[in-house]
């Protein structure tokens, strides 16, 4: 490699599997390591250029378009990020959604027309831990996908951050994902138990929205204040539910949150 060289050019593939090369130098470093992104969408544009966006920043793809195809690339190829759509034909991305909950905790990123606020509850209430409504620009769909990986990864590199997380009615074990209320067990998503440790890591401490939207879901984010306020809600009915007596997060309008003893 010569002096002052920005790397080799990088290698990646359309959908039909012919061989493209980037140059050095031409957008943002490549955030993917190889791992599998399965792609579930029935429009067929739509998902190859999807698809495209996502092979040439070093992911490999999968694709279905349909529900029952996505439980066959389940078991047979084992993505690490599904991005999925929720009109589907057949089984629809909701119903999805709350299969790929029972079996596994990987990524789900919902990108779709449905924009509602009562959709977006629904697809969070379900498990998902992204909701993208089209049209979306494809940089940003690069970077949530980057930010959802990122914190698989975090997730498990900080043994150090395994110790159970106690208060008063409430037992939080992060290195086997269990929330333990006086009343009876808390099944949370993975993005609600992220956002439950970051918060019960530090009582006391006033989190702002900025703060939290870039610990729990990654530092690209910051203005999705409803992605936050939903999922908060989603987590404080769960609480409320194994720990009737008690009240763990309070909120400081305008300000954001804070973890309190459970009184």
């Amino acid at each position: 490699m010569s002096p002052g060289s920005t790397g080799p050019r990088r290698p990646a593939h359309t959908p039909d599997g012919r061989r493209v090369v980037i140059p050095p130098g031409v957008g943002p470093a490549v955030p993917g390591r190889g791992e599998l992104v399965l792609i579930v969408e029935d429009e067929p544009e739509f998902r190859e250029l999807v698809e495209l966006w996502v092979g040439r920043h070093g992911w490999r793809t999968a694709t279905a378009a349909d529900g029952l195809e996505v439980m066959r690339r389940f078991e047979e190829e084992e993505p690490d990020l599904v991005l999925l759509d929720l009109n589907l034909p057949g089984m629809d991305g909701w119903e999805v959604t709350e299969w790929i909950r029972r079996v596994s905790t990987v990524p789900v990123l919902i990108v779709t027309a449905m924009g509602s606020e009562a959709d977006v509850v629904r697809g969070l209430v379900t498990g998902a831990d992204d909701y993208l409504t089209k049209p979306i620009r494809m940089p940003e769909l690069v970077a949530r996908i980057a930010a959802a990986l990122r914190r698989v990864k975090l997730a498990g590199v900080r043994p150090n951050e395994d110790e159970p997380i106690e208060h008063p009615g409430l037992r939080i074990e992060p290195s086997t994902h269990r929330v333990l209320g006086e009343a009876a067990e808390i099944h949370l998503t993975p993005t609600e138990f992220r956002l439950l440790v970051t918060l019960a890591r530090h009582p006391g401490v006033l989190r702002s929205h900025a703060e939290l939207l870039r610990g729990v879901w990654g530092p690209t984010y910051g203005e999705e204040t409803q992605l936050l306020r939903v999922t908060m809600r989603n987590l404080r009915t769960k609480l409320a539910t194994a720990a009737p007596s008690r009240t763990y997060i309070a909120t400081e309008y305008g300000l954001g949150y804070r973890f309190g003893a459970g009184t």
